[in-house]
């Protein structure tokens, strides 16, 4: 017997919301054997969690005895609780070394229904990408936050993970 939370996602980490809008991220270390181009930096799979119930739906589906590995996608395609007015990108910090800096997109639904293939959007409303540095999230988020905001009028809002500047004033 199978049991996810011993195998297929035994390594994984838990990236606090950064502000109540937005969803926590579980993400997996998938195992090599597992492990392919499909996925974020080819072996990290994000987990969007809305919800406390959520936390311990997904919780339950880690601790399952199956007969074989399954894609822990429980959450994937369920409609987002949360909603979103204007885009907004968020960072997120990894929780400790050796895991990899998250760069979320929380879309509202009058931009994901403009796209052919829904499927690109994790539970209709994000898109993850996943970095190995801080410095290449922050060149993807100023990438990114040109291309929407320079040239169109879109309400778009950023929020930066810890790792920015620390200090008091």
């Amino acid at each position: 017997m199978h049991v996810l939370d011993q195998d297929l996602a035994r390594r994984r980490a838990f990236y606090a919301r950064p502000v109540p809008t937005l969803p926590d991220i579980l993400v997996i270390n998938v195992p090599a054997r597992f492990a392919g181009p499909g996925l974020a930096l080819e072996h990290f799979y994000p987990v969007m969690i809305e919800t406390e119930r959520e936390h311990r739906e997904f919780r339950a589906l880690l601790a399952a005895e199956r007969p074989s590995p399954v894609v822990p996608d429980l959450l994937d395609h369920r409609p987002s609780q949360l909603v979103a007015r204007g885009i907004v990108i968020a960072s997120y910090d990894p929780p400790c070394a050796g895991w990899p800096f998250v760069l979320l997109c929380h879309w509202p639904a009058s931009y994901t229904s403009m796209v052919r293939d829904p499927a690109i959007f994790a539970r209709g409303a994000y898109t993850t990408e996943m970095f190995d540095t801080l410095d290449a999230l922050a060149d993807a988020s100023a990438r990114l936050l040109s291309v929407l905001g320079a040239r169109n009028a879109l309400d778009v809002h950023f929020v930066p993970g810890a790792a920015g500047p620390v200090g008091r004033a």
